[in-house]
């Protein structure tokens, strides 16, 4: 087929004779198929294996023989990257996924980044649905960033594709025809992902339509710029193991070695701006940059924008970012826009995000907001995740004011969420980095909860991401007892129970079930297990208090628990007002005056009974 073809039509018959034999002009078919991939100056040897995950479609699932086609482009790309760059590609039995994605193809890269990050596989890609219209553009045709792991592949469509090449070819038999459009689409598609491939290891686009680094595709292209065939050898010596900014950093040094005509200028910026902001962000593990004093007066506008039509807000955000790629901040407003809409658990959101982290690794901002947005739909521990990303990241913020706020605001997270074990040490981290806790409202409410629920440190019943929820389940049984359901009431803690046996919150809360049915013996002994299990068991101290007081005899002993209910809870109002009144059994003035001064310094009011 990539020889002379001799094309012959038999048997006209004229009017002055017989038939003869019309002969056809020889078709050199080689003048119809595409250009051969190949390297220059060919390197010697194997090359090593980049390992790939490939993820497919359904609209590429639909195409007939799409894993041999997929294959076949993949063992093209091979023959010419193992000469030119001294790699291969190769995809393992267990790699090739199904990809029921969402969205519009062009949403793909971010959507691939999200669900793959790329762990144990050099490269993740994606092929997907084609483009609806004719496009030679090939930005439009794929997707990568920079450094990137993740690549997307536009599919060859059968019909559109088909069609227009077809449109173009002289009169071939069919077995003809079908070999030319073949070689077509093979040698597009494995220049589509050559081209992106090259994206990742810092290749900027030429100028030349020939070369694979060209924008647009053409099926004349047969290699790369040799400038970009050194930024990709380089990338690859490196290893993908390399620090990002120690690569970034080498392939600067070889961009910025010589002026080099063949990049077009504006490929060349853009690429540069990525890879100095992944060298600044790596120092010292920087944070998000600043906005550019050109783009403040949009900044501001797409801030207020935001206030007011979200979605229109984000098109002039995305505008602003096609001037700025790098821009960290200008990211995280994207991030922080998604997250509101359309949400945590988007891939494209979570996709921004991850950008966010990949231009500033040393911010916590992102990890800040995804972790909050979680907590808010209740993924406890997927929250503590990205939390726990941050907290490491917490001392590159620029001053101890961003510090401590910080700090403060992770804290608050953790609090809301009840999970009491992960507020702690947060605290003690912040402590740690010299940050002035006193006066945090956390601190003291994390210890009364401990104490007023039965949470006791340490407990082997209860995972830190339950703990909120144990906490609102032993509140709910409380409430039930006050309104005196006391068979609902009953029914929570059994149904309680058996996710958590033996909380000390749950035998306070059968205490107090036990003890307004007058079943004074079975309350003493439930209060009596709580505090076993837990002896600053506040509620069943201060249960334990009012049973004994309930016989003259045991007002002392009933003063004992109220005191240490108090010293456990300072906040238990109930406690307090119990005491003044065994003090006032006991007609010990002395300690009820004393009692009604701490009374009144601590709730502002004064004791009754005092």
């Amino acid at each position: 087929m990539r020889g002379l073809a001799i094309v012959f039509v038999a048997a006209s018959v004229t009017s002055c004779g017989g038939p003869q034999v019309e002969v056809v002009r020889p078709t050199n078919l080689a003048t119809l198929l595409p250009a051969t991939l190949e390297a220059p100056r060919p390197k010697a040897g194997d090359g090593k294996t980049l390992h790939l995950r490939v993820y497919v479609d359904a609209a590429i699932r639909a195409q007939a023989h799409w894993k041999e086609d997929l294959g076949d482009q993949l063992d093209y790309a091979s023959q010419m990257l193992t000469p030119l760059v001294g790699v291969k590609l190769a995809v393992a039995a267990e790699d090739w996924k199904t990809w029921d994605r969402t969205g519009t193809p062009e949403e793909a890269l971010a959507a691939l980044t999200a669900l793959d990050k790329g762990d144990g596989v050099t490269y993740v890609v994606g092929f997907v649905a084609p483009p609806t219209a004719p496009t030679k553009v090939l930005a439009e045709l794929g997707d990568a960033h920079p450094l990137g792991k993740q690549i997307i592949v536009r599919g060859w469509d059968d019909k559109l594709d088909n069609d227009r090449l077809a449109a173009s070819l002289p009169e071939l038999k069919e077995a003809e025809r079908a070999e030319v459009i073949g070689a077509h689409k093979r040698h597009k598609q494995t220049v589509i992902l050559l081209h992106q491939l090259a994206i990742t290891l810092g290749a900027i686009a030429s100028t030349d339509p020939t070369w694979l680094d060209h924008p647009a595709y053409s099926p004349k292209q047969s290699t790369f710029s040799e400038r970009n065939r050194e930024l990709m050898e380089l990338a690859l010596d490196q290893g993908f193991e390399a620090e990002p900014k120690v690569l970034a950093q080498k392939l600067l040094d070889a961009i910025e070695k010589s002026e080099y005509g063949g990049w077009l200028p504006s490929s060349q910026a853009e690429v540069v701006a990525v890879l100095k902001t992944v060298v600044e962000q790596g120092k010292a593990g920087k944070t998000a940059a600043d906005i550019p004093a050109a783009a403040f007066d949009q900044w501001e506008r797409i801030k207020t924008l935001r206030q007011q039509s979200p979605k229109d807000a984000l098109i002039e955000l995305d505008n602003l970012l096609a001037a700025y790629p790098a821009n960290a901040t200008m990211h995280q407003l994207k991030c922080d826009m998604l997250l509101d809409k359309p949400g945590v658990n988007d891939p494209i959101t979570r996709a921004a995000c991850t950008r966010v982290s990949e231009l500033a690794p040393g911010d916590p901002g992102p990890h800040l907001a995804v972790g909050q947005a979680l907590a808010r739909t209740k993924n406890w521990k997927a929250a503590h995740d990205e939390l726990a990303k941050a907290e490491p990241k917490i001392a590159n913020l620029p001053s101890a004011d961003d510090i401590a706020g910080t700090w403060k605001k992770l804290v608050g997270i953790y609090a809301a969420m009840g999970a009491l074990t992960w507020t702690e040490a947060a605290l003690g981290q912040a402590t740690a980095a010299n940050v002035k806790i006193d006066g945090w409202p956390e601190v003291a409410q994390t210890a009364q909860t401990r104490a007023r629920y039965g949470v006791p440190r340490g407990a082997k019943f209860v995972a830190p991401d339950a703990e909120g929820t144990l906490v609102g389940a032993v509140r709910d049984a409380l409430d039930l007892v006050y309104a005196n359901k006391f068979g609902d009431a009953e029914r929570a803690i059994a149904k309680a129970e058996r996710t958590w046996p033996n909380a000390p919150g749950l035998a306070a809360d059968r205490c107090d079930l036990a003890m307004r049915q007058n079943q004074i013996g079975a309350a003493r002994a439930h209060c009596n297990r709580a505090i076993a299990a837990q002896p600053d068991e506040s509620w069943a101290l201060y249960l334990s208090g009012v049973i004994e007081m309930k016989d003259p005899s045991g007002t002392r002993a009933g003063i004992v628990k109220l005191k240490l209910a108090i010293a456990a809870d300072p906040e238990l109002g109930q406690a307090w007002r119990t005491l003044a009144k065994a003090y006032a059994r006991e007609k010990d003035k002395a300690a009820l005056d004393e009692l009604g001064r701490a009374y009144q310094a601590k709730f502002n009011a004064p004791l009754p009974g005092a």
